[in-house]
């Protein structure tokens, strides 16, 4: 699951498929989707926050660690919850933009469902990780002399920390390799505790899969070398929970 903080976990796809009509709606009305996820993203980070902020039971306050929004991890009611925010977000400015009844009955139909999904967020409880590490900024690939035949060739990378624990995959990157030359790929950014990263590609997205058996060190670039065996895993989605913290009811806001 990726990290909170690396950014909207919803995406077009996600909203369209919850509301076919969602990007002839956008084109009509001028509403741009992309914005309308960052913006519920925002929203909800201010709400995590506070609920971070809250006074801490004494005990929890001796012993425990101060928690920070940078371990809030992703899970599906947080994700859901995010999902139908910005598609009320959109369906409110839809009708204000047209004042159609039936973007005031999508409006209204969202809002609904993103109490519901604020409600199962809520019983589900904050997903936290105690060692977060970033989603990977996109790699620098290059070119070397090689003996194998030529493509275009794709590759994402993932930094994992001192418990092998592996953050988000980075967004795939391609470039052309003439024949007789080789990609090499190179982890750029680390975060500070990161120990390593994995390499996944392949010669298409769809096709990427892990190249390393244990991780490279940072700075280091790997050679990818097409036909050759690989580790099969895909690109990963980033850490699960070490721990879940119970989430006390409060206001929703809109």
């Amino acid at each position: 699951m990726a990290l909170f903080m690396d950014g909207p976990a919803s995406t077009i796809d996600d909203l369209t498929a919850q509301d076919s009509g969602l990007l002839e709606v956008a084109q009509t009305c001028g509403i741009n989707a992309t914005t309308k996820l960052a913006l519920a993203h925002d929203e909800l980070e201010t709400d995590l926050q506070l609920w971070l902020d809250r006074p801490r039971p004494t005990m929890e306050l001796v012993f425990g660690p101060v928690l920070k929004l940078e371990q809030v991890v992703v899970t599906k009611p947080l994700k859901r919850w995010e999902t139908m925010a910005a598609l009320a977000m959109f369906y409110r400015d839809a009708y204000f933009s047209q004042l159609v009844d039936r973007y005031q009955a999508r409006w209204d139909e969202y809002s609904k469902l993103r109490r519901d999904a604020y409600e199962q967020f809520l019983a589900s409880g904050l997903g936290l990780v105690s060692s977060p590490v970033r989603r990977a900024s996109m790699p620098q690939l290059e070119v070397i002399t090689g003996t194998q035949q030529g493509g275009t060739f794709y590759a994402s990378v993932a930094w994992v920390n001192a418990a092998g624990q592996e953050g988000a995959a980075s967004t795939a990157v391609s470039i052309a390799v003439a024949q007789n030359n080789l990609m090499t790929v190179t982890a750029v950014n680390p975060p500070v505790n990161a120990t390593g990263f994995n390499v996944y590609a392949g010669s298409s997205v769809a096709g990427m899969a892990g190249q390393n058996n244990v991780p490279l060190p940072a700075g280091s670039s790997f050679t990818y070398t097409p036909g050759y065996a690989t580790q099969g895993r895909a690109p990963g989605n980033g850490q699960l929970p070490d721990f879940v913290r119970p989430l006390a009811r409060t206001l929703l806001r809109g």
